[in-house]
């Protein structure tokens, strides 16, 4: 056990201060809450997957469809003819692979290919 001398017993007692409870917040947890808020994440990832769309079914067909949202694991896509449909009937597996390559946060399990009325 070291022995204390004058000094550093007189600075023992000096009060230590206290912690804030206004503490400092990270910058990017700020920017986090204002994307969150303002609803840029959403665009940001309805972006995202558009592009994986174009990428997944190619530049003609992602011209003649529409992609909606996801929900429980399947992809929302809005088509104008049953012919455009029974395409992507066709290609169903390899743009499943694709997008879940490309879009694994999503967790899309299959396709809902509807027509556009």
């Amino acid at each position: 056990m070291a022995i204390m001398d004058d000094e550093e017993y007189y600075l023992s007692l000096i009060p230590k201060p206290l912690p804030t409870r206004l503490g400092a917040t990270k910058v990017s947890a700020l920017l986090q809450r204002v994307i969150q808020q303002r609803g840029y994440a959403a665009v940001q990832s309805a972006d995202a997957l558009r592009e994986a769309w174009r990428e997944a079914v190619g530049v003609d067909l992602a011209n003649q469809t529409r992609v909606g949202n996801v929900s429980r694991g399947a992809l929302q896509v809005f088509v104008p003819t049953p012919v455009v449909r029974t395409e992507l009937e066709f290609r169903k597996a390899a743009v499943l692979r694709t997008l879940q390559t490309r879009l694994p946060d999503f967790r899309i399990m299959r396709l809902a290919i509807r027509l556009d009325r």
